[in-house]
């Protein structure tokens, strides 16, 4: 993800789709830049609200992962 995108929306979706995002390497870049780099208003919003879809999503995959083995041990 070297070079900041000029789009804030288009940036975003780097950091939503890079591959280090399943290791959460980039939801910790977007979070650090949060709070160590200047950005508008509007970027901020979108960096929130991709990180909070990031944990969304962690979250689930945990939820699930427990069920399965939750389940495997109740069997």
């Amino acid at each position: 993800m070297g070079d900041l995108v000029q789009n804030p929306e288009e940036e975003l979706e780097l950091y939503i789709t890079d591959t280090t995002l399943a290791e959460g390497g980039a939801a910790m870049m977007a979070y650090a830049k949060m709070q160590f780099a200047e950005m508008s208003e509007e970027e901020r919003v979108l960096v929130i609200k991709g990180l909070l879809k990031y944990c969304e999503l962690d979250t689930f995959a945990m939820v699930i992962l427990w069920e399965f083995w939750n389940n495997k041990i109740n069997e």
